[in-house]
């Protein structure tokens, strides 16, 4: 991220709010919680340190955060010793656990691969993360993260640096001919810009160009969290099994240590978290599996009562009724299957009938659950783990599930300019898997596919498409949130009334 040299002023100013000032790991303290969100928004659509944001919201921005700030000029080192005698007179005396819940952190890291940050999102699902996207923004071309690891490799590292100057070639190749085919293809809107047009469908050119990128591109997040769901994110980027995991382990600490230095315990992975990967994936590789490549991208390959004794449609309002009347679950079953169809889902409708298009399902809904196997892009892919409240089950990215070209390539006769990219990612990912297979993974491009599994309750997909079915949804995300809607809606039809409910632009 873009970062320049502060003034003595902007330093002494700064470092008041953040535990480093130029460096790639810091956190955010010392500022009003309700500061920092708007801080964090910009950096999905802006090309710029979170620092610099916070020194523009400080200085001349559009945030008039000054009469909210702390005047406390104590020093760090101070602050520090008198933190550590507190936490360790009344933290280390009454129990830590439930003590560091309740230490809510600013973490900021730049210039990670998007390899890593997609797996570090999958580390904890409590924490809330804010990415710098592709979708929105023009990368360049010295921007890509090359592993540590082959520093002692001079050989592939220079195939490596190949390949990503390929891939990234590809990309602006593409971005210029699909910004013209796009010219053709896209009308203007009434009273718009000359400037405003061709912002429109460059962000347009540009999204679907960077399928062609590798997964090596750097990309830089922010997240909230407690300082526990630190620590458990810290153990396992310790076990991750990449160096640049490591080096960014040991960073965070580094800087948390600056300013929760007692919640820093527990840091170490543990015997299990070391081995466990290794052990299955060597079990795992000693079978044979027959690989039926013709699967469709999207199947829904079980779902509550598809199989037994009560059906979905029973459960659901089994649920429902207990909820509002704290029956005996046994009571309620008898009186459920007596009820017709027809009642039981009048049970549901009613349930569901008079929800305006932001709002949620009530909790019986969480009862009832769809697992899908999927065939994403990893473009999809780092949409879709940002769905919270739906387990993910996936295994590392690769590129022997194929990939996905975007429409607009194929419309604009440039397949060929993506294949190239494609095909060049796809030998070094064979060399590096026999040579150095924790690294292979940086070559896969935003294009490769991957196979996930996808555990949703009723109430969380009933959220994920009221976003992901719209228009303003990326194209590729749409597409398979459609397949799952439908696929819903044909086996469950009682509840296709409300799902995807949001107005249509």
């Amino acid at each position: 991220m873009l970062m320049r040299k502060l003034t003595e002023g902007e330093e002494r100013l700064l470092k008041k709010f953040v535990t480093n000032l130029y460096g790639p790991v810091y956190f955010i303290h010392s500022l009003p919680e309700f500061i920092i969100p708007p801080i964090n928004s910009k950096v999905s659509r802006k090309d710029t340190s979170w620092r610099l944001n916070i020194l523009e919201s400080l200085t001349s921005g559009d945030l008039d955060i000054n009469d909210f700030l702390t005047t406390s000029e104590i020093p760090m080192d101070v602050a520090i010793k008198k933190a550590k005698a507190f936490h360790e007179k009344w933290v280390e005396k009454f129990g830590h656990s439930s003590i560091a819940e309740q230490n809510l952190m600013h973490l900021c890291i730049e210039d990670t691969s998007r390899y890593l940050s997609g797996d570090i999102e999958l580390m904890n699902k409590r924490p809330s993360f804010i990415e710098w996207s592709q979708r929105y923004q023009r990368p360049t071309r010295d921007r890509f993260i090359i592993p540590p690891e082959l520093d002692d490799y001079p050989d592939l590292k220079g195939k490596f640096i190949k390949v990503w100057n390929i891939s990234f070639d590809a990309y602006e190749t593409l971005v210029a001919e699909l910004t013209e085919f796009l010219k053709s293809a896209v009308e203007r809107n009434e009273h718009e810009s000359d400037k405003a047009y061709i912002n429109r469908i460059s962000k347009i050119a540009f999204e679907d160009a960077r399928y062609a990128l590798l997964l090596s591109a750097k990309t830089s997040f922010a997240v909230a969290l407690n300082a526990l769901d630190l620590q458990d994110i810290i153990r396992k980027l310790q076990s991750h099994g990449t160096k640049e995991a490591e080096i960014l382990a040991e960073n965070i600490i580094n800087e948390a240590e600056k300013i929760a230095p007692s919640m820093m315990r527990h840091l170490s992975p543990s015997k299990y978290q070391l081995a466990v990967n290794k052990d299955m994936e060597k079990i795992a590789k000693g079978y044979n599996f027959n690989d039926n490549s013709e699967t469709s991208d999207v199947e829904l390959i079980d779902y509550t009562g598809k199989n037994g004794e009560m059906t979905f449609l029973d459960i659901l309002t089994m649920h429902i009724l207990f909820s509002y009347t704290g029956k005996p679950i046994d009571g309620i079953i008898k009186t459920v299957k007596a009820l017709s169809r027809e009642e039981k889902a009048y049970i549901v409708e009613s349930a569901a009938s008079k929800m305006d298009q932001f709002d949620h399902l009530i909790e019986p809904f969480r009862a009832v659950r769809y697992k899908f196997q999927l065939k994403v892009s990893e473009a999809a892919w780092h949409q879709l783990l940002r769905h919270r409240m739906i387990n993910f089950n996936a295994y590392k990215p690769t590129v022997e599930n194929g990939y996905t070209v975007p429409p607009n390539v194929e419309k604009a006769g440039c397949v060929d300019v993506l294949k190239k990219a494609i095909d060049e990612s796809e030998k070094l990912y064979m060399e590096l898997s026999e040579k150095l297979p924790n690294v292979c993974h940086y070559v896969v491009t935003n294009a490769h596919r991957r196979i996930v599994l996808m555990d949703a309750d009723l109430w969380a997909f009933d959220h994920f498409a009221n976003l992901r079915c719209t228009p303003e949804a990326q194209w590729d995300i749409r597409s398979i949130s459609y397949k799952m809607l439908d696929l819903i809606k044909e086996q469950t039809p009682e509840v296709s009334k409300f799902l995807a409910r949001r107005k249509q632009s």
